[in-house]
């Protein structure tokens, strides 16, 4: 039976469909649909019925029939292609789509439909072209602008992305999606309040868009607006239980509250909902924090199996094996650490037009050390510095930050030091390498870290100047307590790591009030220096540090302490470095460096460690070491 034989039952299942009743609509059709139909119209709406109605295995197979009756039934094709997608066929599906935009090139929708496929399937380029030939076609369509803009955000082209949003705004104000989308442009481009704007007014349009909840708290989050982005993400959550990335990013907003344990079950429950990259590295991230090094370096592992070449997913691993000593895996996958593809990367590799030395034979040649991150690695990594002259190396220059120029020129075997601030020309060499690739160079293992102390020293001069403007005799004992807070840092992780790096010189009164000794302070910061102010008159240690001039100065007045008490900065390495007793206060999730597990390091022979026990609890710290300190202080009064 054809729908030429019985009109009435096609245009009755049609009016049915329309009404919304596609049941029933499908149930009138059933007499045009036995084995050997051929009727492609009728076929194609019985299809959209079962569609409709969730049975897209079926419809799929009446599209098929549909088609192999009369090929070139276009709308089949599109229909076909868009059911295969939802199935997960995305090869199959393309492949209809195309047959489709073959039939009808110069119907916007087409290509709309295929391009969206080829979105969704890993096919931006193909995706992007297939939209702007549907813009040609139809250029005042909003939603076309709008899923445009969508995908030059994945692609990372953020300001071209902003100009299609806001073309679908102007074309349609009420386009919540599209002001999402503006949305995630602004805050990738760093315009936070703008981004803000452009998210609270799609969600005005359309309060239960879980999507723009979380991207608000994105935008919260990296104005340090902990609070609210809690409380987007939550919103975002309550909305939509199985949004991964959104358990996922309140997570690692909770362990910066020091809500580990809530961090770590939102965590894992992204990772049951998407095992994906992200949720696997994001758990990782949660678990190093809580010190669950075995079940993080796991978690990195898939992860990086699942994208072997991510840059991010490396450097975590990388930093789980240093810090459990497995250093023979671990520097390899430390190089990551300037990998172009590293999202806020803080080593960048220097615009030299010479080789980035690999591990070459040294001997006759010239190489320069370039300095990387913070004044702390430079000071732990240059002892590596008088091992290269031992390969041959004919010239060896070290460019270094000013700061320590005067300082490093005390070390032995190189030949230029040339001061990061522009003012010194640099020479050919024949490679350069970074201060941190010297361990991987090296081999270096836990068994064979070159720590003969010192390697840094104070000149003779110096230390006599500073002499003379501290306190004769008794114990001198130099306090540090907060490194650099860095809050513009575009790495939100960094800041959030000094705070709990950190403390305030109020936690230190507990020493302060022990008598007989004479504490120095060797604090920097136009923040954390102006902390001595909040302690008492009586107790404040005597604080020199307005007429340092370089670390040269301040490893003179540390050559005149008999101990060192810090927190985790450069004056912990410092110190170490100098061969002076060095106590270092490690917070809960310590550095990788430190290794785990033991109070002492093995890269600074005269340096203990005390470690928080419970995170962000320095009080039990203080108390430990106070406790340290008394038996000290007698024999050295």
């Amino acid at each position: 039976m054809t729908t030429q034989a019985v009109p009435h039952l096609y245009q009755s299942a049609l009016a049915l469909f329309s009404g919304g009743r596609p049941a029933d609509a499908f149930a009138t059709l059933a007499p045009l649909l036995g084995p050997q139909a051929a009727d492609a119209s009728a076929l194609n709406l019985a299809a959209l019925c079962l569609a409709t109605t969730g049975n897209k295995a079926a419809a799929a197979a009446l599209w098929q029939r549909a088609i192999a009756a009369k090929p070139d039934l276009a709308h089949a094709h599109r229909n076909l292609g868009n059911v295969l997608y939802e199935l997960g066929d995305h090869a199959a599906a393309t492949a209809a789509l195309r047959h489709a935009v073959a039939l009808e090139p110069h119907t916007p929708v087409v290509h709309h439909d295929l391009a969206r496929v080829l979105q969704k399937s890993g096919h931006p380029v193909e995706a992007e072209h297939e939209y702007r030939q549907a813009l040609a076609l139809q250029a005042t369509d909003a939603s076309l602008h709008n899923d445009l803009g969508a995908l030059l955000n994945a692609a990372g082209r953020h300001a071209e992305a902003e100009a299609a949003c806001r073309e679908a705004i102007r074309l349609q104000p009420a386009f919540a999606q599209a002001h999402n989308n503006l949305g995630a442009a602004l805050l990738e481009l760093g315009r936070l309040s703008d981004a803000e704007a452009s998210l609270l007014h799609a969600l005005t349009l359309l309060p239960d868009y879980a999507t723009a909840h979380y991207n608000l708290g994105a935008a919260y989050f990296r104005q340090r607006l902990l609070a609210q982005a809690v409380h987007a993400w939550h919103r975002a959550i309550a909305l939509q239980p199985d949004y991964a990335n959104a358990c996922t990013a309140l997570g690692l907003a909770l362990t910066e509250l020091d809500r580990h344990e809530e961090a770590e079950a939102l965590c894992r429950h992204a990772v049951a909902i998407q095992p994906d990259r992200s949720t696997l590295n994001n758990l990782g991230l949660v678990l190093y924090e809580r010190q669950k090094l075995a079940e993080a370096t796991a978690c990195f592992r898939r992860a990086l199996a699942l994208e072997p070449e991510s840059a991010q997913v490396k450097l975590n691993l990388a930093l789980s094996l240093l810090a459990d000593g497995d250093f023979a895996h671990g520097w390899p996958l430390w190089e990551a650490r300037y990998d172009a593809g590293l999202a806020n990367r803080q080593t960048v590799p220097p615009a030299l037009p010479f080789a980035h030395w690999q591990g070459e034979s040294l001997a006759g040649k010239s190489l320069i050390v370039w300095h990387e991150q913070g004044y702390g690695d430079s000071f732990q990594f240059s002892r590596y510095l008088p091992l290269l002259k031992a390969r041959g190396v004919a010239h060896l220059s070290v460019a270094c930050l000013g700061a320590a120029k005067r300082l490093f020129e005390t070390i032995e075997g190189v030949d230029e030091w040339i001061a990061l601030d522009g003012t010194q020309p640099i020479g050919r060499h024949d490679y350069w390498c970074f201060t941190m690739s010297l361990p991987l160079r090296f081999g270096t293992t836990v068994a064979t870290i070159p720590a003969n102390v010192p390697y840094l020293h104070a000149t003779q001069d110096d230390v006599e100047r500073w002499k003379a403007r501290l306190p004769a005799g008794g114990l001198k004992v130099g306090l540090v307590w907060a490194g650099d807070p860095r809050p513009d840092h575009a790495d939100s992780r960094v800041s959030a790591a000094d705070r709990r790096r950190s403390m305030t010189a109020s936690t230190y009164l507990p020493l302060l009030t022990m008598p007989g000794i004479a504490f120095v302070s060797l604090q920097k910061g136009a923040t954390t220096q102006a902390q001595i102010d909040d302690l008492p008159p009586a107790l404040r240690p005597l604080d020199l540090m307005n007429d340092v001039r370089d670390f040269a100065d301040t490893s003179a007045i540390i050559e005149n302490l008999d101990l060192v008490i810090t927190v985790d900065t450069s004056i912990a390495h410092l110190a170490g470095a100098l061969g002076k007793t060095v106590w270092i206060l490690s917070r809960f999730d310590g550095c990788w460096r430190w290794l785990r597990e033991r109070d002492d390091t093995p890269w600074y022979p005269q340096a203990r460690l005390f470690r928080q026990t419970r995170p962000g609890d320095w009080d039990e710290v203080i108390a430990r070491v106070a406790q340290a300190l008394r038996t000290l202080s007698p024999s050295r009064s």
